[in-house]
């Protein structure tokens, strides 16, 4: 396998990642080179146009390895990655496809709906009261830390039913959770996450079996739809998903979207004047700059042509959210942030069957964040240059790891 031509991975790559985005898109659409591991080969899928086509067919792109493996491939496959398998922790929405995906889909689907979500905007705007409360008088924050985690986290807690006093601890799981385990001590931090994490949901689980309350783990617990349970493994897994996909999103897109409003204080004017363009603000700050950069990698399921490449069956593609979402093609003046655009069909959340579950959960709590923190802190601004903010090294999420700011 080749050296990787472009670098996706590197503190220097989030310095330039919108540049590298365009070169790809220009001179190598639907490019193969290793992943992080340096030896995997991935297909990095960049214009919009072929992405969406990536997300929307679930039938030759998909999640769960055995519709793409032979059995001979598929033990190989968990021979290598071990305890980064587990099924008790990877039996979700995002690992399986077809009737599988749709009935546990349809076991958590009422929960956000968004005639269920819009009922929670009035604890969302207390909780973002409070923590503005709780940092008004100091004058400073690190915007991350003080709230762009703790909304959402604390959020998606009393929606599950889980105290938020434990929301630090799941914070740190999380985090594991997320971030690539290439190491042998990264492998093995992982399985001690795991293991932690698992026996605080199950002791959380026999409580809700003796004591069931209105919360959704409540809910999942006696979870069924046509006389179909979930598994235990399905059970942890839908956990661990909701806890992860529930306020990682979230986190980004608050802190990347006041970073981008702040760059762009023109466009804060427009939107200060008219607040009630917040939702429509919220898409293009999506597009802009995604919190979500790149899909879930699937597996080509058959041989199929993407651009003017041949995908073989059982090889990893990743359709690049960020790339598509900035592609001139599909959006003019795409590297222009314009809270006016209209144009609202960014990737931002997916598309087609995966498409975000928790999408009307993170739009209605990014408007929420972004129209209190900057009615309640006018003068807010950034309190490092630009040139000082640090990512954290996650492929999946383009996510700050820190956004201190400050305010009179």
């Amino acid at each position: 396998m080749a050296e990787q031509k472009y670098d996706l991975y590197s503190s220097d790559f989030r310095e330039q990642t919108y540049e590298t985005y365009s070169a790809m898109r220009a001179d190598d659409p639907v490019f193969r080179q290793p992943g992080l591991d340096g030896e995997t080969p991935i297909w990095f899928v960049t214009r919009h146009e072929d992405a969406l086509a990536v997300l929307l067919d679930d039938e030759r792109f998909v999640l769960d390895a055995a519709l793409a493996l032979t059995p001979e491939e598929l033990e190989e496959r968990e021979e290598a990655a071990g305890a980064l398998l587990d099924p008790r922790v990877n039996t979700h929405l995002l690992t399986v496809d077809g009737d599988d995906h749709r009935r546990l889909r349809r076991l958590v689907s009422k929960a956000f709906t968004p005639r269920m979500v819009e009922g929670l905007r009035p604890r969302i705007q207390a909780i973002a009261d409070e923590l503005i409360d709780a940092v008004e008088p100091h004058g400073e924050m690190n915007l991350v830390d003080d709230f762009a985690f703790p909304l959402p986290i604390v959020v998606i807690c009393e929606l599950l039913g889980i105290p938020s006093e434990d929301r630090d601890r799941f914070r740190a799981w999380s985090n594991l959770f997320v971030s690539p385990a290439l190491s042998e001590e990264d492998q093995r931090a992982f399985v001690v996450a795991i293991e932690e994490f698992l026996a605080y949901l199950h002791e959380l689980f026999e409580q809700r079996r003796a004591e069931p309350g209105d919360d959704l783990v409540s809910g999942l617990v006696q979870a069924e739809e046509a006389g179909d349970m979930l598994s235990e493994n399905e059970l942890f897994s839908m956990v661990v998903l909701l806890i992860v996909a529930g306020h990682e999103t979230t986190v980004s897109l608050i802190g990347n979207s006041v970073l981008a409003l702040l760059e762009h204080p023109d466009e804060l004017e427009k939107l200060r004047a008219e607040p009630d363009r917040f939702p429509e603000a919220v898409e293009e700050l999506l597009r802009f700059d995604s919190p979500v950069e790149r899909s879930i990698t699937r597996w080509a399921a058959t041989d199929v042509q993407v651009g003017s490449q041949t995908i073989r069956r059982g090889e990893l593609v990743i359709a690049v959210i960020g790339s598509a979402n900035r592609d001139h093609e599909r959006f003019p003046e795409a590297d222009r942030l314009d809270l006016a655009r209209g144009d609202s069909k960014h990737l931002g959340f997916g598309r087609g069957p995966h498409f975000c579950l928790g999408a009307p959960l993170a739009r209605l709590e990014a408007e929420i964040a972004l129209r209190t923190l900057f009615a309640r802190l006018p003068s807010l601004r950034l309190a490092i240059e630009e040139k000082d903010l640090y990512w954290r090294p996650i492929p999946l999420f383009r996510s700050l790891s820190a956004l201190p700011v400050a305010w009179d």
